[in-house]
């Protein structure tokens, strides 16, 4: 068995617990006002954090805060307002202790938590769902290739990677269209159906993230069923000021470098905000000569994939007008890719084709281009404090394009006189519209109403078949509650009704059928597989609930529960695809007789939090009703290269789990943390572990961090281990993984140099260079290596 500083961590860590709940020392309170150190005057909403607390308050109107419920000893108490120098200072208390902290105005640096006194929304207070909200601090301590390779950081979230270049999240196992990605209130729609299409979101545009993790469908209807990942609109200052930021971006595995733009102005009633961020990648590297695939031996030239350079292109516009009784958003983006794909990853591979070209930044085919266009309007009234309205509208149109040289399987299909080579072609187009009153809120018993509303209109195009046409259009109403019985407990709980109707367009393939026909097959044979979608009209009715329990047993022990129902109606792809998925080596086959995915789950979060020690349990236990899932029927397609048929069934499916988070503050300055997350899950039909079940993993971090002096403000510098288990409990057509130990390295550091703020994160990631398998990897299936030592330097100029 082996042994890792995580598990002597562990085991630490568990035995300190016992020591620090036994633990009845004196009790003392650290309280105090924040002013503004040129006038005076006092600040509220301003962000107060104690560690190694780990307690975080915001002054109320009067700037007043207090920690109450503490142990004697030294504490770092650090103050944040944006547009004001960040105050951190030692506190030494033996006693209750009052302190004012005077806080300086400046104009050519910013902190980087930005607060606003005005109200944010807070789905976490009428669901007691385990929910972790991270910053840009921690985003651009943790940046990773992409938006969601960064958010896998956190336990329980996993990264399907296509390559290095883009990534779909997977929250406790399940992903693709069973969760949510919310950007301002609006549902992402970007075909997240497919293995190999990546999330379009420039991850340097995002400010706050709350990830929900369990049954979100209560909020945000179909596609939520495992969770929400939940982008929050930027906070705006509360003083007039214009600010922005440089990033210039450099990583060594892809030499990948890029740069992102930021400018922001708050002048009155009105805030803008822009963002330009551009990216461009080469080939990336991987420690191995060769790739083992079936019988083929692969040379993997210069240890770079070939064809896995990439480039990014990004824009965002945000304005906003507030008063006292009205705001309104607008927020317009558009994320553009273009990623090559592996050549041996589309098809049966060929080894002519991999090799080196001569230039490892070119992008050949087969490749595909991406371009996400947003348009989201958030708009708030308040109504006489009582209440408010909140109307979300948006628009949405997603271009992917997939270009692979014309190739053929049928001797009879000639290439396409407009655009040969394009293999694939997807347009969605996204209307979105969503009104919620929130009455009595901050009141005992608060309650939310709403209604959602969704057209999706589908349009294909390409050589190849993969997905048909459609119109899908739903809907819902919901009614939302959360009742504070008492101080310490609070009870949270709601329905919603959700009615959906999707149409799918007929696709008889002409082509295939005449080619059947030459082949000897009859006519009745050769029109079944060359109807590669049906005309089919279906309507879903569901009804999702949940209720919960959040309870402060005093100030170190706090416990949520909660149960809830989510549902997630099928996919055009599952209803009524017929043809091979070469991308997945396989016939996949609709069934028009799928119903709703419907689900039932148990969650909790428990967090205790001592002087020193603080542990963060989220177990979870789901049951599917009828899970969909690709069956093999031990039916041989008469495709050329196709296999066994696969079709879409449904079946009861469980899952159960969860995350432990661990961390100990051994003084100020060093602390480590341990996060432990484990996934069981079974298809109850045939035994089977369901498809894309990510392995057991410990994430060990040890962190020394402090304040500086003259040039360097404060750092810290950090090592990690992550230890990922062998996945033995795989999914029919998946294999075996093994497991490895891997070791990263970060260092950061905020500079103060003539009088402007700079802030530099460095990261060395698999500093071994070790050769291991990602088992949700899109390149698992050719035995290809994940990324091998990469180093990167983040610079971020702030004016």
């Amino acid at each position: 068995m082996r042994l890792s500083l995580s598990f002597i961590l562990l085991l630490f860590s568990v035995s300190a617990v016992l020591s620090q709940v036994a633990d009845i020392s004196k009790r003392i309170a650290i309280s105090g006002t924040v002013h503004d150190a040129d006038n005076g005057g006092r600040m509220a909403a301003s962000t107060v954090s104690l560690q190694p607390a780990n307690r975080h308050v915001e002054t109320d109107k009067d700037g007043f805060f207090s920690f109450g419920d503490l142990e004697p000893g030294d504490y770092k108490l650090s103050v944040q307002f944006i547009g004001y120098e960040e105050l951190t200072l030692p506190v030494s208390a033996e006693e209750d202790t009052v302190i004012h902290l005077y806080m300086k105005p400046i104009h050519l640096t910013l902190s980087e938590i930005m607060v606003s006194g005005k109200k944010r929304r807070n789905r976490e207070q009428i669901s007691a769902l385990a929910v972790r909200e991270i910053g840009r601090d921690y985003l651009l301590r943790n940046n990773s290739t992409n938006f969601v390779q960064t958010l896998a950081s956190i336990s329980g979230i996993s990264s399907m990677d296509i390559g290095a270049g883009f990534s779909k999240p997977v929250i406790r196992g399940l992903g693709f269209n069973r969760i949510a990605v919310v950007d301002k209130g609006v549902v992402q729609q970007n075909q997240q159906w497919g293995a190999d299409h990546g999330l379009e979101i420039d991850q340097y545009d995002v400010d706050n993230v709350r990830v929900h993790k369990g049954p979100m469908s209560l909020f945000y209807g179909s596609d939520a069923i495992g969770g929400v990942i939940e982008i929050m609109p930027t906070q705006i200052p509360d003083h007039d000021q214009f600010w922005g930021d440089i990033t210039l971006i450099g990583k060594s595995n892809n030499d990948l470098l890029g740069t992102s733009v930021s400018a922001s102005r708050k002048k009155g009633n009105m805030f803008y905000r822009g963002r330009a961020t551009i990216q461009s990648y080469a080939d990336y590297r991987i420690p191995t000569d060769t790739i083992d695939y079936l019988t083929w031996k692969m040379p993997v030239y210069g240890r770079r994939m070939k064809n896995s350079a990439g480039r990014e292109y990004n824009l965002s516009f945000s304005s906003n007008y507030s008063d006292d009784n009205f705001s309104s958003w607008l927020h317009l983006s558009n994320v553009n890719a273009k990623n090559g794909f592996f050549p041996g990853a589309h098809g049966i591979p060929a080894l002519n084709r991999l090799e080196h070209d001569g230039s490892y930044r070119n992008i050949e085919m087969p490749y595909s281009t991406s371009n996400h266009l947003k348009v989201i309007s958030n708009n708030e009234w308040n109504i006489n404090n009582k209440g408010r309205i909140n109307l979300d509208l948006g628009y949405q149109n997603n271009h992917r394009e997939e270009m692979s040289q014309f190739h053929t399987h049928y001797s009879n299909q000639l290439p396409p006189a407009v655009d040969p080579d394009l293999e694939i072609q997807f347009i969605l187009n996204t209307y979105t519209a969503g009104l919620r009153y929130l009455k009595d809120e901050g009141e005992r018993w608060s309650k939310i109403i709403g209604v959602s509303a969704e057209y999706q209109h589908n349009r294909v195009g390409g050589y190849s078949f993969l997905l048909p046409e459609f119109d899908r259009l739903s809907g819902g109403v919901f009614w939302l509650n959360s009742i504070k019985w008492s101080d310490n407990l609070t009870l949270t709980g709601g329905l919603r009704y959700d009615i959906g109707k999707l149409n799918i367009y007929r696709f008889y393939d002409s082509v295939l059928s005449e080619y059947l026909l030459m082949q000897g097959y009859d006519e009745q044979e050769a029109d079944l597989y060359s109807q590669r979608s049906s005309d089919i009209s279906r309507t879903f009715n569901d009804l999702s609930y949940s209720a919960g329990i959040s309870y402060d047993f005093n100030k170190r022990h706090s416990l949520k529960l909660n149960v809830g129902s989510s549902f997630r109606y099928p996919g055009a792809n599952e209803l009524s695809s017929n043809g091979v998925h070469h991308g997945a080596f396989r016939h996949e086959m609709g069934n028009d007789e799928l119903e709703s995915e419907k689900g039932l789950q148990l969650d909790a979060d428990y967090h205790f939090r001592g002087r020193k020690l603080s542990v963060t349990l989220n177990p979870f236990v789901t049951w599917f009703n009828n899970y969909i899932y690709l069956n093999p029927t031990g039916e041989w397609s008469v495709l050329p290269h196709a296999g066994q048929i696969y079709r879409y069934s449904q079946s009861a499916a469980f899952m159960a789990g969860g995350e432990m988070i661990i961390r100990y503050d051994f003084t100020n300055n060093w602390s480590a943390t341990s996060d432990f997350e484990y996934l069981f899950s079974v298809n109850m039909e045939d035994n089977y572990p369901l498809p894309f079940t990510p392995p057991a993993a410990v994430t060990t971090d040890l962190t020394y961090s402090d304040l500086g002096t003259g040039l360097i403000t404060q750092y810290s510098f950090s090592l990690e281990n992550r230890m990922v288990m062998d996945q033995n409990r795989v999914s029919r057509n998946e294999e075996i993984t093994p497991g490895t130990s891997l070791w990263n390295l970060s260092a950061n550091a905020h500079w103060d140099i003539g009088g402007r703020r700079i802030v530099t994160q460095f990261r060395a990631d698999n500093i071994f260079n070790r050769a291991y398998l990602n088992h949700l990897s899109f390149y698992r299936k050719l035995n290809a290596p994940e990324p091998g030592r990469n180093i990167q330097l983040i610079i971020k100029m702030m004016f």
